[in-house]
């Protein structure tokens, strides 16, 4: 019987670790409060992929013939031979993790949007970062690029930081990494699902 319960259960925690990672590289916060740890963010990812390798471990340890023969079509189904070749390179990080202890992944200074109005920064007081539009005007927008080439505008940027891996002389942040990576494997526990349907 394929363990399609053990494999949905292994997208949900990578799912939470997703979560985890993307929550840690906006929180710019941490670096006020002294709690700044980049390692973090290298557990995170790691516990992301790990576990959404695991969905693929799972079926095929439990799926026998019947998951070869769907593993190959949905391979087949893919878009092009990159995309192919970026669920090659996920499922090869676990074992560079496991045996040596890295994933290649580096942390790098990004920048994210931020509301001045919600800002806890010790530095910046609430009365300095109103802005009267009736006043001044419009406020003014500013354009930074991340590692990874995505642009970011906003009235008020900051800095944080990103884990970023270099994917074919490309940089792409690991959170979209995994992201691409879980989507793959829940298209492939969908397409694994009705080999394990009852005929009519």
């Amino acid at each position: 019987m394929i363990g399609i319960a053990g494999a949905e259960k292994k997208l949900r925690q990578a799912a939470f670790f997703l979560a985890q990672l993307e929550h840690a590289t906006k929180d710019y916060q941490a670096h006020w409060r002294g709690e700044a740890n980049n390692e973090h963010l290298e557990f995170y990812f790691s516990a992301c992929f790990t576990a959404a390798q695991s969905i693929f471990y799972i079926l095929d340890k439990t799926g026998g013939a019947e998951f070869k023969k769907v593993h190959h079509d949905w391979r087949m189904s893919l878009k092009n031979d990159a995309e192919r070749h970026s669920f090659n390179n996920m499922m090869g990080l676990r074992d560079s993790d496991v045996h040596y202890g890295r994933t290649g992944a580096k942390p790098l200074a990004k920048y994210i949007e931020d509301d001045p109005m919600r800002t806890e920064s010790p530095h910046v007081s609430r009365s300095s970062i109103f802005h009267n539009a009736a006043l001044f005007g419009p406020q003014p927008v500013i354009e930074e690029e991340n590692p990874d080439g995505t642009k970011v505008r906003g009235s008020v940027l900051i800095g944080a930081v990103g884990l970023y891996l270099d994917r074919d002389g490309r940089t792409v942040e690991a959170t979209t990494a995994c992201r691409e990576f879980i989507d793959l494997l829940r298209s492939l526990l969908e397409a694994t699902k009705p080999a394990v349907q009852p005929g009519p």
